[in-house]
Formats: structure tokens, sequence, C-alpha cells
């Protein structure tokens, strides 16, 4: 990020819960969108839900895919059951 028409010494805020709202919008977009090719791999209706700050896709109760947003700007879904990145 950088701030646009400052000039040196002004303080610039940045929101940091709007900035996390939006991470986390745009995990759950992506979530929604493989959801189906995931429920069909692993033969179980999932759910998109919260897990504190993470957004994780639950399966029979347990969490079964944990998100998570890298640097780059990719999301990364982790497989809990099998360690693995998809």
């Amino acid at each position: 990020m950088r701030p646009s028409g400052t000039e040196p010494g002004d303080f610039v805020e940045f929101d940091y819960d709007l900035i996390e709202a939006e991470r986390r919008q745009r995990i759950r977009e992506v979530l929604h969108h493989v959801r189906a090719d995931l429920e069909k791999e692993i033969g179980s209706p999932l759910e998109v839900s919260n897990d504190g700050n993470d957004l994780v896709l639950v399966a029979d109760g347990e969490i079964r895919f944990l998100a998570a947003l890298a640097p780059d700007g990719r999301v990364v879904v982790t497989d809990m059951r099998s360690g693995g990145h998809l």
C-alpha cells in the first residue's frame, strides 16, 4: 500500500479493520467459488465458516480446509487432514 496525495511529514492512517474485512471477503469469495469442486473431491458437503480470524471449510462438524491470504495475494487452502496445500 502506498498513500497518495500526501506531503512529507503528513500523518497517514490506515483502517486496519477495513483491510481485514476486505481480506476476509476476498478469501470468502474464493472459497465459495471452489467449494463445489472440493465437495466432489471429498464426497461430503462443506460449509464456509469463521474460526477466529481465519476462514475455514467445515465438513461433518470439523474443520476440513483452512484458507489464508498469501502476501502475494493468492489464497492458500490447506487440507487439514493431509497437511498439504492445494
